[in-house]
């Protein structure tokens, strides 16, 4: 009997206790925030490039237009944020709860993700090209186009979600489980090791599976 699939291990994601409100326009000179609220802040223009918050809130926050490379989010609650683009590649995101919002294009590749979940979430296109993710669960999420390839994903769920287009070439999965996902188009299918689908989805997955192994049925 194959084993079953481990579960991320998450934590219980408590909204934190901030001391006060901050903004983002005004942020130390050292980049870092610890226990503050943002809502609806306008980040169009500020520089959050290597920029820390832990246990932070940001709320119906605009992240248009910040350069976020290698931020990092650590015990934060993230709501309701919008961006036509997030540009935050090499970020690290470690127990942290993304929930709602709507993001076009979000520019994550090479970032880590340590403990983290989306929820009810609308992404277009998700690049997460060479990330490591590990312990991540998507839930009720729907995303346009999820690039994960060349990365490291292990103990990633997707519960209640759709995925348009995934593409997973080069990828290295162990314990994801994709039974949960609404899967449309599929590329680099020889990276599906470690993954677990249901029977519907595999047999969805007969013609991909046929192409790419040059197998002809008749």
């Amino acid at each position: 009997m194959p084993a079953s699939v481990k579960a991320p291990r998450l934590p219980a994601f408590k909204e934190p206790a901030t001391t006060g409100s901050g903004d983002l326009t005004g942020l130390e000179t050292d980049g870092r925030a610890e226990g503050l609220l943002f809502d609806s802040d306008d980040a169009d223009g500020v520089d959050l490039e290597d920029a820390v918050f832990t246990e932070c809130i940001f709320r119906s926050v605009s992240l248009q237009g910040a350069p976020m490379a290698r931020v990092t989010f650590g015990d934060c609650l993230i709501e309701e944020v919008n961006a036509p683009v997030l540009e935050a590649p090499d970020s690290g995101w470690w127990n942290t709860a993304v929930v709602g919002g709507r993001i076009g294009s979000a520019e994550l590749y090479g970032s880590t993700f340590r403990s983290v979940k989306f929820e009810r979430a609308k992404l277009g296109y998700l690049n997460l090209r060479r990330a490591k993710i590990k312990d991540v669960e998507f839930r009720d999420v729907h995303i346009e186009e999820l690039d994960a390839g060349g990365a490291n994903l292990e103990r990633v769920t997707f519960i209640d979600c759709t995925i348009d287009t995934l593409a997973l070439n080069g990828a290295k999965l162990k314990d994801v489980d994709l039974r949960g996902a609404r899967l449309r188009t599929l590329s680099g299918i020889t990276s599906l090791k470690g993954a677990t689908v249901s029977f519907e989805q595999l047999l969805d997955l007969a013609p991909i599976l046929a192409n790419e192994l040059g197998l002809r049925v008749q």
